[in-house]
C-alpha cells in the first residue's frame, strides 16, 4: 500500500464522485493509507464502508451553492486539504453527433467536465493552504481514440486534459495537477441495464496486451500514487491505464 507522506493535519482528501466504482475503491485505499476523506456524490447514501475518518456529502457538483455549503462544512473540520480528485462523468445516450440533441450533449458534457471545473474553482482556497497539494482529474482513453456514439463524453474528457495542463502551469509550484485516462474498467459504466456489457468484452480483452479489462483498484492505485509524495515531481501529465490497449 502506498503511504501518503503528509503531515497529520494535512491528510485530508476530497473525492468528487465517491460512489462510483473507482471512487469507492479510492476512498477505501485512502482510508487504509491513514488519510481522512470527504466523499461527494449525488446519491443520498454513501457506498463506502463507514469509518470515523470518512465523511460523505450528498451534493450535485454542478450546483455552485450546494458545493459552497460543502466547502464551508469542510472548513469547520480543517483549514486545508492536500488532495482533490474529480471522478464525475456520465453518458446515457449512445448516439451519433447527428442524432444527439443539444440538451443530451449538454447533460453529458456538463457532468463530465463542468463538475470538475466547478470543484477545482471552489476547493482551490483550501488546497492553496496546504504545503503539498495535488489535484487528480479523471479523463478517458476515449479522449484519445475516436469512437462512434461517444461524442459529448469524449469531448468532455479531452477538455479535462486541457484544463488540467492549464491548471498545472497556473498553480505550480505549490499544487500539482495530473489526469488519469483509463481504458475499459469493470464498473457499472460498461454495463447495460440487463447486465450485459455495452461492447464485446471478450473481443476487447483479446485486443488488450495484458489480456483483461481493468479492475477499479487498478485505476485507484494510480490516483493514490499521484496524490502521494512519490509523485512529487510529476505535474501536467496524463497517465494512461489501459493494459496496453492504447500506447503513447
Amino acid at each position: 500500500m502506498i503511504h501518503i507522506d503528509y503531515r497529520a493535519n494535512e491528510m485530508y482528501v476530497v473525492v468528487v464522485g465517491a460512489n462510483s466504482g473507482i471512487g469507492q475503491s479510492l476512498c477505501k485505499q485512502l482510508l487504509e493509507a491513514n488519510a481522512s476523506v470527504f466523499g461527494l456524490d449525488i446519491q443520498e447514501e454513501s457506498t463506502t464502508l463507514k469509518s470515523e475518518n470518512y465523511t460523505y456529502f450528498q451534493v450535485n457538483p454542478l450546483i455552485e451553492k450546494e458545493m459552497k455549503n460543502v466547502v464551508e462544512e469542510i472548513k469547520n473540520v480543517t483549514p486545508c486539504i492536500c488532495g482533490l480528485v474529480n471522478l464525475s462523468g456520465t453518458i446515457d445516450r449512445f448516439k451519433s453527433i447527428e442524432e444527439t440533441t443539444l440538451k443530451e450533449w449538454n447533460t453529458t458534457y456538463d457532468i463530465s467536465f463542468k463538475s470538475c471545473f466547478n470543484a477545482v474553482k471552489l476547493f482551490l482556497p483550501l488546497l492553496k493552504k496546504s504545503s503539498c497539494a495535488s489535484i487528480v482529474n479523471m479523463s478517458s482513453g476515449l479522449a484519445f481514440a475516436g469512437q462512434k456514439n461517444y461524442g459529448a463524453y469524449a469531448t468532455a474528457k479531452n477538455a479535462i486534459i486541457s484544463l488540467s495542463r492549464t491548471l498545472a502551469t497556473e498553480l505550480a509550484p505549490t499544487i500539482r495537477v495530473n489526469t488519469v485516462a483509463p481504458g475499459a474498467v469493470d464498473t457499472k459504466f460498461i454495463y447495460k441495464e440487463d447486465g450485459t456489457t455495452r461492447f464485446d468484452k471478450k473481443s476487447y480483452e483479446h485486443l488488450v496486451p495484458l489480456g483483461a479489462i481493468a479492475k477499479p483498484q487498478e485505476i485507484s492505485h494510480v490516483i493514490l500514487f499521484l496524490l502521494s509524495q512519490g509523485a512529487s515531481h510529476i505535474t501536467g501529465h496524463c497517465i494512461h491505464v489501459n493494459g496496453g490497449a492504447l500506447m503513447s
